[in-house]
């Protein structure tokens, strides 16, 4: 089927599949949880913990991105030309407070030896403009992310069959992975990596997200599509406080898997950040889908930075601060992303995030309920100690 830029493209029977991959994860939540007092996520279960920060959104030079883009792009000059960048969270310069929660991506806790992604997700605050329907939280933009920059699934059709076997026994998963080997390798490549610390790692959004409302609907050649005015993802790469613009290299943890304590990036977390004058930062980018064989759908397709290079519009910061574990657990647990819970500007896009605004609020409805809280407002001020 012949792809157009800045176009998502639903799959054959995909309300059928929301459907069925709602039962399905529903009916597993009762299963482990029915007759528990609480319930975990069904992913990222393991927080490491919540860190307060703060995100500055630059000046934006709109001109000089689009320029990048032209010079450094195969992206034709009539679509760069329609795209308009300072809006939404961009729309102007200015300085959010924000709230970090770090976890492991895996639907259980293990310990921190084992080899997963890490993910970072990030609930702007105090920002205005026109929501989506399915927020939950009038003022926040979230943003969800993970160390790796494609995710292992390609396909709805394919998160539902996996999560049937990954149900049944480990085993079947396994098996499953064996005979889907693009998505045996894509997961070995995400999880194969062990930061040394969740501060100086660079997080990816994977999946894909609008940059202004649609501006067309149609049908190609049966199946339903939508098109925008841009499609962009975003990363968080860590960098110098004294230099803004200078990255951190990535690294590995530098211990032997059987000496690596179980709550490795937890004591990591409160160790550095309880130090006087501790100070970490990401450059918050954006990236443009610069060719039709960029996938929006299927993100196991990575986006090549040579192709398509992030350009910077933001600074995300996290300062001294003492974390107390067992005081913020219920905090942290009570947390709740979506890239659902933000703005109409930075609509969510691709067959992942269509999933998501589906499963994501059975799953935090369930798990809230089990909790007895509810979705508060956010402030920046909160003291989870």
């Amino acid at each position: 089927m012949p792809t157009e830029m800045f176009t998502e493209y639903a799959e054959q029977n995909e309300k059928q599949l929301y459907e069925e991959t709602c039962v399905v994860v529903k009916t597993e939540e009762e299963k482990i949880y029915g007759k528990a007092k609480r319930a975990l996520r069904d992913t990222h279960a393991k927080s490491h913990a919540a860190v307060k920060a703060h995100i500055e959104i630059f000046d934006i030079d709109e001109d000089a991105i689009k320029q990048g883009l032209a010079e450094r792009t195969k992206l034709p000059r009539t679509l760069i030309e329609g795209i308009k960048i300072r809006q939404g969270l961009f729309s102007s310069p200015g300085r959010h407070p924000v709230w970090l929660r770090f976890a492991n991506g895996r639907p259980d806790v293990n310990p921190d030896s084992k080899s997963d992604t890490r993910a970072m997700s990030v609930k702007i605050i105090n920002v205005e403009g026109d929501r989506l329907p399915e927020c939950y939280q009038t003022n926040v933009q979230d943003i969800i992310t993970q160390n790796g920059d494609v995710f292992f699934i390609s396909s709805i059709a394919d998160y539902l069959s996996f999560l049937k076997a990954a149900y049944k026994r480990p085993l079947f998963s396994l098996l499953w992975l064996i005979f889907h080997l693009r998505q045996f390798l894509a997961l070995r490549g995400i999880t194969g990596f062990a930061p040394k610390s969740l501060l100086t790692e660079r997080y990816w959004s994977g999946s894909a997200y609008s940059l202004g409302l649609a501006t067309r609907q149609g049908v190609c050649p049966d199946v339903p599509s939508v098109t925008y005015p841009a499609v962009v993802k975003y990363s968080f790469t860590p960098c110098m406080p004294e230099e803004p613009f200078l990255d951190v290299p990535r690294e590995k943890i530098d211990l032997p898997e059987s000496e690596i304590p179980e709550n490795y990036y937890r004591e990591d977390l409160i160790e550095k950040l309880a130090r006087p004058g501790a100070r970490y930062c990401w450059n918050f980018g954006i990236q443009f889908q610069t060719t039709d064989e960029m996938s929006i759908d299927n993100i196991i397709i990575p986006w090549p930075e040579v192709e398509s290079p992030f350009f910077t519009v933001g600074r995300l910061t996290v300062e001294y601060q003492n974390i107390d574990f067992e005081k913020q657990l219920n905090f942290v647990e009570d947390l709740t992303f979506s890239p659902w819970n933000g703005l109409q500007a930075h609509r969510p896009v691709g067959a992942l995030n269509r999933l998501r605004r589906h499963v994501y609020p059975l799953i935090a409805a369930y798990r809230l309920k089990k909790r007895g809280v509810q979705i508060d407002e956010m402030t920046g001020n909160e003291n989870p100690n």
